[in-house]
């Protein structure tokens, strides 16, 4: 039987050919994800929250990118503390952070 979890988190670990163009990987998301991956167990929410690296999330423009499902709410995370934010309201309570979310 798959494991279900009350959210999932995605973050962009894609890093571009092309160095002319940006990419959320140059611009630190690896270190962040692995970072918050693991303050997730910390706080033992490995049951409840999943947090997986994903290929280009198509924000390139204003990466480092994340999106939380179900609710399909897109980040843009510049550094440990705003991911740490994230997982305080968002994924541990169920709020958004509005500053951080990611705008049409």
């Amino acid at each position: 039987m798959p494991k279900t979890f009350r959210c999932h988190l995605f973050w962009c670990g894609h890093d571009r050919e092309d160095q002319e163009k940006p990419s959320c990987a140059r611009r630190g998301s690896p270190d962040i994800g692995k970072q918050l991956k693991q303050e997730m167990r910390d706080r033992g929410l490995r049951n409840e929250v999943a947090v997986t690296k994903s290929g280009c999330l198509g924000q390139c423009s204003v990466g480092p990118a994340m999106i939380v499902y179900p609710e399909g709410t897109w980040y843009k995370v510049e550094n440990m503390e705003d991911a740490r934010e994230i997982l305080d309201c968002h994924l541990e309570n169920g709020n958004v952070v509005d500053r951080l979310v990611i705008r049409d």
